[in-house]
């Protein structure tokens, strides 16, 4: 598969260039476009704390609670010691009602990041 975003930007400017491409991307309303640049992006900076959080913002912004929660269990694969992903995800548990899933992801939070 080809991809386009990567024309004509400089390998060092790659992480700032797409993360300001997708918010732009959300203001117009291209939520979709965002979320793909994010999902893009994501790919090459797997360990970035602030781009998992922004496209995890925009997912409960313009998402599901399914597919935050997917996204929230995928940046704590690759980011296990960001707190603020599992409290993200423990939050997002107990606004829905799920007290004990919320505690489950607390938990394992926990585990690792004793």
């Amino acid at each position: 598969m080809y991809y386009t975003i990567g024309i004509g930007v400089e390998e060092e400017d790659r992480k700032r260039t797409w993360v300001a491409d997708a918010e732009e991307c959300k203001k117009r309303g291209s939520i979709e476009t965002a979320r793909a640049i994010y999902a893009h992006t994501l790919t090459v900076f797997l360990t970035k704390k602030s781009i998992w959080l922004k496209a995890a913002q925009l997912e409960k912004s313009h998402g599901t609670r399914k597919s935050l929660d997917a996204l929230l269990r995928k940046a704590a694969t690759y980011r296990p010691q960001a707190e603020v992903l599992w409290l993200m995800g423990a939050r997002e548990k107990w606004l829905a009602g799920d007290v004990a899933a919320a505690r489950a992801i607390l938990q394992e939070a926990y585990a690792n990041n004793s």
